[in-house]
């Protein structure tokens, strides 16, 4: 039989954007999108930590989501899915406007709180940055960016940046190298499209003045699964982010069969978006099963999601 196959091709070009060795595609939900920066223009070294947790910026940002937050996990699924389309967007601008390049690079995207409009920003690496092997978040260099509208989708035209991201979109960059390094040691061979939520840490229900990056690295083939990383801002300077949880939303063998089945508790984000992805593809709705056995059913278009 060969529908999974079929469905995977179907809603491939609709859901994934490039993924290569020398490119990696991403999505940010950082306030103020990905092409602002001025901040790191003027900063030589790493600065991951913070001086003082309590900093006003912090309003700025979203409480973390929680899993059992159900509207919230659709609300995010959707908006994942518009920066899939952003995405797709952004990434067909870059190709026409760039060409043929050999530079390293990553591309992070944003949509506004209406999910009407959005941009996609690329960052590039020189190559003597690259000499050691490793693409650090403070060699990046704004590049390209790319706004979108949506509904219909279209771009306009890209506008060339210089100078270093800003100390929030370092610190996506930053968190996003460390959930890369450790889903491609854990999944060789795997290829991802990234799509990255800046929040703020809750504990016992409550903000705790920390940071963390949401990202979720979706399969961009049917072989490569669909994971999410929590990677949170170091307390101090010059420490790393660190990955505190890790979820397998879906296995790399289950993201084109139908009903979607996740090992997860609940339906995720990522499962969403690629549920509504196809349902609007197929325009039928598009089951999910989770690990408890309970079934769900999500709505082409508006991604509504019911339980069974």
């Amino acid at each position: 039989m060969r529908r999974p196959s079929l469905l995977f091709a179907l809603t491939t070009s609709l859901f994934v954007a490039s993924a290569c060795d020398k490119s990696g595609s991403g999505g940010s939900a950082t306030p103020g999108g990905g092409g602002g920066g001025g901040r790191g223009a003027e900063e030589t070294e790493p600065d991951y930590g913070y001086e003082d947790a309590s900093s006003p910026e912090l309003a700025a940002i979203p409480r973390a989501l929680q899993a059992s937050d159900m509207e919230g996990v659709q609300k995010r699924g959707m908006t994942i899915w518009r920066m899939q389309r952003a995405m797709r967007l952004g990434d067909r601008t870059f190709a026409s406007f760039v060409g043929v390049t050999s530079a390293k690079f990553q591309a992070l995207a944003s949509i506004d709180e209406a999910g009407k409009s959005g941009e996609v920003a690329f960052y590039r690496w020189d190559d003597a940055d690259l000499q050691d092997g490793d693409a650090a978040a403070e060699e990046a260099l704004r590049w390209v960016v790319v706004s979108v509208t949506l509904d219909p989708d279209e771009a306009l035209d890209p506008q060339e940046l210089d100078g270093k991201p800003d100390g929030e979109q370092r610190r996506t960059l930053a968190a996003l190298m460390v959930a890369q390094r450790k889903a491609q040691a854990d999944h060789a061979g795997s290829r991802w499209v990234a799509y990255t939520f800046r929040e703020q840490q809750i504990k016992d229900g409550e903000p705790t003045g920390a940071r963390q990056t949401r990202i979720y690295l979706i399969g961009a083939d049917d072989k490569s699964p669909d994971l999410e990383y929590t990677v949170l801002d170091p307390a101090k300077r010059k420490q790393p982010p660190a990955i505190v949880d890790e979820v397998l939303h879906l296995a790399g063998d289950a993201t084109s069969k139908l009903p979607l089945t996740t090992p997860a508790q609940s339906p995720g984000p990522s499962t969403i978006a690629r549920a509504v992805a196809i349902a609007s593809v197929t325009n039928k709705p598009v089951g999910i099963t989770d690990a408890a056995g309970n079934k769900w059913e999500v709505a082409p278009k508006t991604g509504s999601l019911t339980r069974k």
